[in-house]
């Protein structure tokens, strides 16, 4: 059995959504899903079997349809576009909120009862776990699947996880919840419960706890954004489909097991990489050899290139050295502003990044990399 766990984040659940994109092209079905928060929410719709619909409400999401506040106002502050009538307006909605005791939640209530139909997502044969926190038996977190909730009070549990601290929270059955990403924001422990062993997550980047798999039995694969998704909040249209299409990438990233950490390379074999970076000119490992200040094959020149930019760029200790080399070609390449969303051949992403190359790029914080990918894109 494939389980799914998705992670809380607000806005940044539009992630998830290009994600999930991804995989079902790829082929993969889920037999159980568990979320929290917004996780939980999406988590529901593609439950029921509804991907295609979950996909549409995200592209036509807003801070408005949540809030029922005005998203230009909103757009202004997320961009610091302050002015008088701004800041009144944030005033007055301040007051609004305090006097009670939160944003109402009338818009995401909506939003639920209009696109989780409960008796399908009770019908479907895929498992269904959402995660709350029950304030009112003394915090108590609860993982529940969709048969522990009872009847006719799925969709109101389900937005109990997803009761940010911002909200007025409605009680529901006389008791007060709490978001659940307080307890366990990427759920993949209530699935290992449930007897799954091979697991995808997809995370938001949050820094809200989650629970350790200890049983080493068990299988979890994690698709992470490869950049920063923004704020909890952060609704603007422009801000959503980057990340959609964030999602959509890095987890093509995982399917097809690509290189690189924010571009997306085919991959190749170790003898492929070793073959094609031996075939640079000579000019470019005389000047490697200058900035490196050591002598050797084009083979060991690399290597100790290899260990100058794991050092330099503070890469991750179990990094191979074909990914050090990488990681030197993507940091040259994001000064250069190289297109991010395409699938690239080895070939195809040096040649792009030797025709944005121009004069030198502004804000070189790792010079001798730098120096060392010039080297082999311009020959010298």
């Amino acid at each position: 059995m494939l389980g799914l766990a998705l992670e809380g984040g607000g806005a940044k659940g539009a992630f998830h959504v290009g994600a999930l994109k991804a995989l079902f092209e790829r082929g993969y079905a889920f037999d159980g899903i568990a979320g929290t928060s917004i996780g939980a929410l999406n988590g529901a719709i593609v439950a029921q079997g509804d991907f295609p619909l979950l996909e549409d409400i995200w592209r036509n999401a807003s801070f408005s349809t949540l809030t029922g506040l005005d998203d230009d106002k909103f757009n202004r502050l997320l961009a610091r576009d302050y002015d008088r009538d701004l800041l009144r307006y944030v005033f007055n909605v301040a007051r609004k909120t305090f006097k009670n005791r939160g944003l109402p939640m009338d818009k995401i209530r909506e939003f639920a009862e209009t696109f989780i139909d409960e008796s399908r997502l009770r019908a479907s044969k895929v498992d269904y776990c959402m995660v709350t926190v029950s304030i009112s038996d003394n915090w108590t977190p609860l993982e529940l699947f969709k048969e522990d909730i009872p009847e006719g009070k799925l969709t109101e549990y389900i937005l109990t996880s997803a009761y940010f601290p911002v909200f007025n929270r409605p009680e529901v059955e006389g008791k007060s919840f709490m978001d659940g990403g307080m307890y366990n924001n990427c759920p993949v422990t209530p699935l290992v419960h449930r007897g799954y062993r091979n697991i995808i997550g997809i995370r938001t980047g949050s820094r809200m706890p989650s629970r350790k798999v200890l049983d080493k039995s068990v299988k979890v694969d994690y698709i992470d954004p490869s950049e920063n998704l923004g704020t909890t909040l952060d609704f603007r249209k422009e801000k959503i489909a980057r990340n959609i299409k964030l999602g959509y990438y890095d987890a093509l990233r995982f399917t097809d097991k690509l290189m690189g950490v924010k571009y997306y390379l085919r991959p190749k074999t170790y003898a492929e990489s070793i073959n094609y970076l031996e075939n640079f000119s000579d000019k470019a490992y005389v000047r490697i050899a200058e900035i490196l200040g050591a002598q050797g094959t084009r083979r060991e020149l690399m290597a100790r290139a290899a260990e100058v930019a794991a050092e330099e760029l503070k890469l991750d200790t179990d990094v191979t050295a074909i990914g050090a080399v990488v990681a030197m070609f993507e940091y040259v390449a994001g000064l250069y502003g190289v297109e991010k969303f395409r699938i690239y051949s080895t070939e195809e992403f040096v040649s792009a990044l030797n025709a944005r190359w121009t004069a030198k790029a502004e804000d070189v914080e790792f010079p001798k990399v730098y120096e060392i990918v010039k080297a082999l894109v311009k020959g010298a």
